[in-house]
């Protein structure tokens, strides 16, 4: 019987979870665990029992486990009852700080239910009882409970606890899904020995690194006095320039500007810089560079306590260092399918953060962000040269083009109209939204701060010459440069269908948005709600039933304007239900329909 055969047996709520998971871990390809771990045999454990509750059974079944003298004959009658008593692991960890009336027994049912306990409640005990009394040769055997889903963060910190090797955090991260990577590479920014910074300065630094790790990454290394070595090297030039461009995300990251909380910024930006010159002109280096021009210019951190000139210098040495040949000819070498869409977002981005137009009143600046690190695109507000929400709020993110330029929001008219500038990356109903009104008055734009249901910022207010506010708008609103074809496309698509509603309406369908698939991607996806009644938005009370379509709509090589047309006129000659595919809402409903999961057409 092959070891996939006997995955029945070993997935069953008799196999113990340590046996489970050397199991599955030995057959995944690559030995790659998925995204938040390895799912527990039998689905997750029952919701946590409240406070109280959990206590009291804590109280009744531990002390007599810890003083059963068979260690095996404890393990499993408190597995047994923890099961039954329907306990959840989080109730575990909070309690398990019972007095230990013989350490030798406790450390002994700890270790026991480690190798045993098919309950998550009762390996959460053992996990808790080696963390307090366990020693270095129960290390192995926690690591192998890290790719259990819910069982990664205390097993670290129970490692942690008893001062695992370096190389065992490192060997786990190969492991795990990038997306629980961040866990690990926390514990190892909290080590000072040379194999943890070494590891962490060769760390690839890409889209699942968030702001504020790249920052205990930056402090950990001690990259300031790397940088300002006397040589310094090309690995530390380029990873500096990484985590100080994944220290200022705005849009997209789900994360805050740590750049502003970075103590030494200023001199790491002054020391990377003035030293651009000792690396080699590839287009990696030259995509690195231009990121830190984009901040620089327009992003977080010229909100940093810099000295008089000295931002503006290093945007002079980074235009001089990026114009000389050998760096200007980089974009236009002959490069491969995703290096050529980095290519082309250097040639569009080149010149965005070079603008010395002077900082007054009101710029904006569109910014689309390396490829590599994402798909974001961000309108970069800035009022007499600073960047609005950063400065005012730094939970928020600046909005995306479409929303504020492509349906004309900060156009001035007599009547008020109110815009949100800026949506908080957790909720909006947890921190709130950056509001204001737009109002012309005589020759003057007035911007008026608003409250959002109390929560968030509330700007004073701002005054803007008319004429020069309208120029400023308008050049911003009809400025496609910075646009990828595929992702014109997708703005022209959205700006017919709301131009033209109608096209969707005769089909019961309201459109939802369209993007493109992805930073290395031509497709474009259209989203779109089907149902009766469905409102613009289909959580409204009046939708009983309703649907997700995605178009998938591929490159045909033709202009953006083309593609765009041809797409609107399917769209108003056949229902885009019978070509799209069904990628939410109600199942049951969509069944009834006849409609199933379909392609893209």
């Amino acid at each position: 019987m092959s070891a996939r055969e006997e995955r029945p047996a070993l997935t069953s709520r008799t196999t113990s979870l340590y046996d489970y998971a050397l199991f599955r871990h030995g057959i995944e390809p690559d030995a790659r665990v998925p995204a938040g771990g390895l799912p527990l045999p039998g689905g997750p454990p029952p919701g946590a029992l409240r406070r109280r509750e959990a206590e009291r059974v804590i109280t009744e079944l531990l002390p007599p486990a810890l003083a059963d003298p068979d260690p095996a004959r404890a393990a499993a009658n408190l597995d047994r009852c923890l099961r039954e008593r329907g306990m959840h692991p989080d109730n575990v960890y909070e309690l398990v700080r019972l007095p230990l009336p013989d350490e030798a027994l406790a450390r002994a049912l700890g270790r026991r239910l480690l190798l045993t306990a098919t309950d998550p409640a009762a390996l959460a005990v053992g996990i808790s009882l080696v963390h307090r009394l366990g020693g270095p040769e129960d290390v192995p055997d926690l690591t192998a409970l890290a790719v259990l889903e819910g069982f990664l963060q205390p097993v670290l910190y129970a490692l942690s606890a008893l001062g695992c090797d370096t190389e065992v955090l490192i060997r786990l991260v190969g492991v795990l899904h990038p997306d629980d990577h961040a866990w690990v590479i926390s514990q190892l920014t909290s080590r000072d020995d040379p194999a943890a910074r070494h590891w962490l300065l060769n760390l690839p630094v890409g889209p699942h690194t968030g702001s504020s790790q790249a920052r205990h990454v930056a402090l950990a290394v001690g990259l300031a006095d790397l940088l300002e070595a006397e040589h310094p090297g090309t690995t530390v030039l380029a990873q500096g320039g990484r985590l100080l461009t994944r220290m200022a995300p705005e849009s997209g990251t789900g994360s805050s500007a740590e750049i502003l909380a970075y103590e030494p910024a200023v001199r790491v930006y002054e020391a990377l810089v003035h030293r651009a010159d000792l690396l080699p002109p590839t287009l990696d280096h030259h995509a690195i560079l231009l990121s830190l021009a984009l901040d620089l210019s327009s992003g977080p951190p010229v909100l940093l306590d810099w000295r008089p000139g000295l931002r503006e210098d290093l945007l002079v040495r980074l235009d001089r260092l990026l114009s000389t040949p050998d760096w200007a000819a980089v974009p236009d070498g002959d490069h491969a399918h995703r290096d050529r869409y980095r290519a082309d977002w250097i040639r569009r981005m080149r010149r965005e953060p070079f603008d010395r137009t002077a900082p007054t009143g009101l710029r904006i600046h569109v910014v689309e962000r390396d490829p590599e690190f994402g798909d974001a695109v961000e309108t970069r507000i800035l009022l007499d040269g600073r960047p609005l929400v950063p400065r005012v709020f730094p939970q928020g993110r600046s909005p995306a083009p479409d929303l504020v330029l492509g349906r004309d929001l900060l156009r001035a008219t007599p009547e008020e109209r109110e815009v949100t500038l800026s949506t908080a990356y957790c909720s909006e109903g947890c921190c709130g939204t950056l509001t204001v009104t737009v109002q012309r008055d005589g020759n003057h734009v007035v911007w008026h701060g608003r409250h959002q249901d109390g929560i968030g910022p509330r700007l004073p207010e701002y005054r803007f010459d008319a004429d020069s506010y309208d120029a400023e708008v308008e050049r911003a609103r009809t400025d496609d440069t910075w646009c990828r074809p595929a992702r014109r496309t997708a703005r022209l698509i959205a700006a017919g269908l709301r131009e033209r509603p109608d096209l969707l309406t005769r089909w019961d369908m309201r459109s939802h948005w369209c993007k493109t698939a992805g930073p290395y991607e031509d497709t474009v996806e259209v989203h779109l709600y089907y149902g009766p009644g469905v409102g613009p938005d289909p959580a409204d009370d009046e939708a009983t039933h309703w649907l997700h379509f995605t178009w998938s709509v591929s490159d045909d090589g033709r202009r953006p304007e083309e593609r765009a047309a041809a797409v609107l006129e399917r769209l108003a000659a056949t229902a885009p239900k019978t070509y799209s595919r069904i990628t939410g809402g109600n199942r049951e409903y969509a069944e009834a329909l006849g409609l199933g999961s379909q392609d893209d057409g």
